[in-house]
């Protein structure tokens, strides 16, 4: 019996840490690289949302492939009030009993629509460190090209990086920046999409967003915005008032001009471009990657 094959993975968020831990599981060899300092994965909020995805028809079949093993690995389901002027694309994607119409003394003053689903919403870092565990040898250094990384096979899970070193241009950073509180008990997780404003409860910390700033690569918090997204999140939940500010964070969604790219090409796995859904899509698109790392 040959030696397995050995992948290497370039990128350690949410995305290239569950396709380590999927190969692994496959029964590969597999190290982890990735330059140091936070993954955009460390600023997101932690809900199952198909958010700032393109249409592709594969997307909501990664969905549910995820919420499912989310769940299954015992991350808490939430009621999750989601308000948009028309109805999301990714309500067909929950499983039976999970979705019903908002009614109307759960919705914020000024607000006529919306839904309840009930979605993983995870604790991200405990969930990113749990992958660490699993992924195997993680080693730190900056990848400036896919030609220079060893084993037998690459997959290119680096994010907005990712598309440097495919030659994308079709990929852009979009900034997201978010709030974070201590909030009292009993804060409801909702979302009105229409003005991007969200409060998302976690066990930890509750995330406040957000902002979607296309072509903006800057990752320094500005508190102009920290002040907006307060005063929105407050409108929308007054409980917000009493909640203690700990601090303001920015990511950089690697939005993909017709959304995930994820393919073989020779011995690279291409595998970026979740846009604001890397953990809603993580596990679908590494059990992908393990049947394409399977195809001789």
């Amino acid at each position: 019996m040959g030696r397995p094959l050995l992948l290497t993975v370039v990128g350690a968020g949410v995305v290239g840490l569950s396709c380590a831990v999927a190969l692994r599981e496959a029964g590969f060899a597999v190290q982890v690289v990735a330059a140091e300092g936070p993954t955009t994965s460390e600023v997101a909020g932690g809900l199952w949302l198909p958010y700032a995805t393109a249409a592709d028809e594969r997307t909501l079949g990664w969905a549910v492939t995820t919420y499912e093993w989310l769940e299954a690995a015992g991350h808490p389901l939430v009621d999750y009030l989601h308000m948009e002027r028309d109805e999301p694309h990714w309500l067909g994607a929950l499983p039976p009993g999970r979705l019903r119409a908002a009614r109307a003394g759960e919705l914020p003053p000024g607000r006529v629509r919306g839904w309840v689903a009930r979605v993983p919403l995870v604790e991200v870092p405990r969930h990113l460190a749990a992958l660490r565990e699993r992924a195997g040898d993680l080693r730190v250094r900056r990848v400036a090209s896919l030609d220079d990384v060893d084993g037998d096979l690459v997959v290119n899970c680096g994010g907005v990086g990712a598309a440097a070193l495919a030659g994308d241009d079709t990929v852009v950073p979009v900034r997201g920046q978010v709030v974070l509180v201590r909030a009292p008990a009993a804060v409801p997780c909702l979302c009105d999409e229409d003005e991007l404003t969200y409060v998302l409860p976690r066990p930890d910390v509750c995330v406040l967003g957000g902002t979607h700033q296309p072509g903006d690569a800057d990752l320094a918090p500005r508190e102009h915005e920290t002040r907006d997204i307060l005063e929105r999140c407050r409108r929308l939940v007054p409980a917000l008032e009493r909640a203690e500010v700990l601090g303001a964070r920015a990511g950089l969604r690697p939005v993909r001009r017709g959304g995930v790219r994820l393919e073989r090409e020779g011995r690279v796995i291409h595998c970026y471009g979740h846009g604001g859904a890397g953990i809603t899509l993580s596990w679908g698109c590494a059990q992908e990657v393990v049947r394409l790392a399977r195809q001789a």
